[in-house]
């Protein structure tokens, strides 16, 4: 074989000259393949225009054969050779059963960069492109590798490498692995390191994994780069990983670049973690991709982690779709693993089941500093828009925005059963929920579990459906716990317009219920509801200007326990039209309820008949101390305290500037109806009025009041200024007051 040197290049003479024409055109001897590239029977006759550096040599190709033949030569030396293309090349030799250079793949078995100057290898679907030894090193630059498809189950359509591979400025397109177990439809990192920079990745397809790229352990990493419309699982399957599929104990950094429009057949349409992976992306965009897996288990439309470690910072992840019957995680997936999102915004996203946005099913998953914005939902079962946990996984949301979420349960947030999640700091606000049942809801936030929210803001979030309840937070059954937070112009149609705690424990402390409304359907609780035996403690807290049918601020069940502790309701409002209706600020409907150094101050029962402007108790048992009543009303009865049945008792407790209207308008502070029993221990009872009987007090027929150490002054009404009774048993500072009459 003969060649011609570049005009610049330096003769030689004698005997150095001679070794060197030797050493520099001799044909490579044969060599086994890395698992199935063929080598030819070589040639020593073609057009390669070769310069000598000092580090290696440097080959000029046009055709295919002199690429191959520089290939070949390339494997023989020792230094670091370059391969310059000056025409696009395609490939029409085959391999054969020997491996090598010479047919097939190029295997590369030294050190070789390969200068494309904006050219193409067009594999033609002979086979992949480049095989390179684990020894070896590979780097490409500007160069083009398209329409590869090696043998049958082989992996790495343009590319496979146990080595070092680095590709800069280049595109890898348009190719195919096929076969059982066929993984990296572009490029396979067999155990080695293969590093992109400025590169695309486009429209390839693997039969396993990896549509894109495919990593077995080794070191993987994406600068600047694009993994756009490859797929995975066209066969057999299984399809995960439609951009990048990472098997096994490896390593994976995408940076600063773009996952888009990827497909995969069960799971990760864009990137995909094993269980023993590390996976981190950085400043990316991972958007339109697709995972079309029909278990609960399965989705992960923009990425899936499988059990290993995968951080996402600074990223978007928008508009992917987890699209099988019980697909989850529309944009990510966390399966028994560990997730940390970081400053990054989760948008769009949409999954049939759950997690809308983000699905982690048992594991560690925290968000911090990100926004999960606009993900949705299906109907099957179609809960947490925002982010859904499965099993006993560790949920932590810190400083967060969770914004205009939809879901049937959980429009922003679901935690389960075994699960244990905790919000900080954050903010969720404007998410939706619509399923139709009294235990569904929760438009902020659906709990069946362990939650606890501190710090946060979960405003104007709707429970949409038929009886759907909890418009801001559903507690169902689990343990709630609100600290230093504000529920603001939250809505549900059944109760709890700010929150609904169906059984459970629910603790709400140095917290604001503000604004919020529990509808018509029935419309309890317009700030907290408690449904069942479950038990509620408020402390430290403000309930304020909330709205509901019947307790406008709080409602306790008839075997519920509620606890309202050093709390001010302000400017609640029921709006009941029945007698046993009202409650403005609290309604008892039979359980035991504790009221300690409250403030209850205009609130309203403003319905036709609404009774207990502030704290209607019907049929429980109502303890009251050490509190305030001022400037409540209602229409009916009881402007402060309407006692329907049941009991009360109330020590050290003032009444100030309460009234009832016109219906007929009873009881300016208290008002018993029926066998009720109230005993009333020390106390003032000022300015209060009553349009018809008892000013301060009024006690029914066969009810039984016992009021002492009470200073009474400036009450008003047309028979009994301070105490009127009906009928009933009454002492009032150890003097009996006899029926029909007043004081």
């Amino acid at each position: 074989m003969s060649a011609r040197r570049t005009a610049g290049a330096r003769a030689t003479t004698g005997v150095a000259a001679s070794a060197l024409a030797l050493a520099a055109f001799a044909v490579a001897p044969a060599h086994a393949a890395d698992g199935g590239s063929t080598p030819g029977a070589g040639t020593t006759t073609t057009s390669t225009v070769e310069t000598k550096a000092a580090k290696g040599r440097t080959w000029r190709v046009r055709t295919e054969k002199q690429l191959r033949t520089a290939v070949r030569k390339a494997n023989k030396s020792a230094g670091k050779d370059r391969i310059v293309l000056l025409r696009s090349i395609r490939f029409d030799t085959r391999g054969s059963a020997k491996g090598g250079a010479g047919r097939g793949d190029l295997d590369v078995r030294g050190s070789l960069v390969v200068l494309g100057r904006g050219k193409t290898i067009n594999a033609k679907e002979v086979d992949r492109v480049f095989d390179v030894r684990a020894d070896s090193r590979l780097v490409l630059k500007r160069v083009t590798l398209r329409n590869g498809a090696p043998a049958e189950t082989e992996s790495g359509g343009l590319i496979r490498s146990r080595g070092t591979v680095v590709v800069r400025k280049s595109h890898l397109l348009d190719s195919t692995v096929a076969g059982a177990g066929a993984s990296g439809g572009a490029v396979m990192n067999d155990g080695g390191t293969l590093r992109l920079v400025d590169t695309r990745v486009r429209g390839n397809s693997a039969e396993r994994a990896g549509g894109g790229i495919e990593a077995l352990g080794g070191s993987t990493s994406l600068v600047r780069s694009r993994l756009t419309g490859n797929s995975t699982g066209t066969g057999a399957g299984p399809g995960n990983g439609g951009g990048l599929h990472l098997t096994g104990n490896g390593t994976v950094v995408v940076r600063d670049g773009l996952v888009a429009g990827n497909t995969a057949a069960a799971e990760g349409g864009g990137l995909w973690n094993s269980a023993t992976g590390t996976f981190t992306v950085e400043r990316t965009t991972v958007r339109r991709n697709s995972a079309a897996g029909a278990a609960a288990d399965q989705g992960g439309g923009g990425l899936y982690n499988d059990g290993g470690a995968l951080t996402v910072r600074g990223s978007e992840v928008h508009d992917n779709t987890a699209t099988g019957a019980a697909g989850s995680g529309g944009g990510l997936l966390n399966n028994l693993g560990s997730l940390v999102l970081v400053t990054s915004e989760v948008r769009g996203n949409s999954a049939p089941r759950a997690g809308g946005g983000v699905e982690a099913n048992v594991g560690t998953t925290t968000v911090i500093g990100s926004t999960l914005l606009a993900n949705s939902t299906g109907a099957a079962p179609g809960n947490g828009g925002g982010l859904h946990l499965t099993g006993a996984g560790t949920v932590s949301v810190d400083t967060t925005q969770v914004v205009g979420n939809t879901a049937v349960e959980g429009g922003g947030l679901w935690n389960a059963a075994t699960g244990t999640m905790t919000v900080t700091g954050s903010t969720i606000t404007g998410n939706s929920a619509s399923g139709a049942a009294a235990d569904q809801g929760g438009g902020g936030i659906y709990s069946d579990g362990t939650t606890t929210v501190t710090g946060s803001t979960i405003s104007r979030n709707s429970a949409t459906g038929a009886a759907g309840s909890g418009g801001g937070v559903l507690n169902n059954q689990g343990r709630l716990t609100v600290g230093g937070t504000t529920l603001e112009a939250n809505t549900a149609k059944r109760a709890g317009g700010g929150i609904e705690a169906n059984l459970g424990t629910t603790s709400v402390a140095r917290s604001v219920l503000s604004g919020n409304d529990a509808g018509t359907a029935p419309g309890n609780g317009g700030g907290l509801h408690l449904t069942g035996a479950g038990t509620v403690e408020v402390s430290q807290s403000k309930v304020y200007d909330n709205r509901a049918v019947e307790g406008g601020g709080l409602w306790n069940s008839a075997t519920g326990t509620m606890s309202v502790t050093d709390t001010h309701l302000r400017g609640n409002t029921a709006s009941g039209a029945a007698a046993d209706q009202g409650g403005g600020a609290i309604y008892d409907d039979g359980g035991d309820l504790t009221v300690m150094g409250a403030t209850i101050e205009a609130n309203k029962a403003t319905g036709a008949a609404g009774s207990g402007g502030g704290i209607l108790s019907l049929g429980g048992d109502l303890t009251m101390g050490w509190s305030a009543l001022d400037g409540n009303s209602a229409p009916r009865a009881g402007g402060a305290i309407e006692v329907n049945g049941g009991q009360a008792a109330l020590t050290n407790v003032d009444a100030d500037g309460n009234a009832t209207g016109a219906a007929p308008g009873n009881g300016g502070a208290l008002h018993i109806t029926g066998a009720g029993t109230v005993t009333w221990t020390n106390g003032v009872i000022t300015a209060n009025s009553a349009t018809n009987e008892g000013g301060g007090l009024w006690n029914s027929a066969t009810g039984t009041l016992t009021a002492t150490g009470i200073d009474f002054g400036a009450n008003t009404a047309p028979d009994g200024p301070d105490a009127y009774n009906d009928g009933g048993t009454m002492v009032v500072n150890g003097g009996p007051v006899l029926p029909g009459t007043g004081i």
